[in-house]
């Protein structure tokens, strides 16, 4: 990748991570919010999970697939990316909250706790930080 090319790639990933970015900022709203929305909390970390690890493919060069797996995700990432895998490997479990406790359950699934929900959205402060530091 030119110079160039890697610019526009960049930039391209920087509107999927300040997307993410809002996807952490309206979760921890649904947490402060009385009783916490958990459910929605725990879908807009894994959209912000989806679209850190969708941006650092981009800013890679490297293509995928319309996929919305965060392990498949990961597992192309994750070699590109090296210091960043505890982080990206935190957001692997994570697919699965993008429908869990958006729809009505059948089994009555329960949204993970506050803390953990916290945990994340804090996990995807800290990746969407050291981002800018990879260019």
């Amino acid at each position: 990748m030119n110079a160039n090319d890697r610019a526009a790639a960049w930039a391209e990933a920087g509107t999927w991570w300040a997307h993410a970015a809002e996807d952490i900022r309206v979760a921890r709203a649904c947490l402060a919010l009385s009783p916490p929305s958990s459910g929605n909390a725990a879908y807009h970390c894994q959209q912000a999970a989806e679209k850190a690890l969708k941006g650092l493919l981009i800013a890679a060069g490297t293509g995928f697939r319309k996929v919305h797996d965060l392990d498949e995700l990961a597992d192309v990432a994750c070699p590109l990316y090296p210091t960043l895998t505890p982080d990206i490997d935190q957001c692997r479990p994570l697919t699965s909250w993008a429908t869990e406790y958006r729809y009505p359950p059948a089994d009555e699934s329960v949204p993970p706790p506050v803390s953990v929900i916290t945990s994340i959205a804090d996990m995807l402060d800290r990746l969407l930080g050291v981002i800018p530091s990879l260019r």
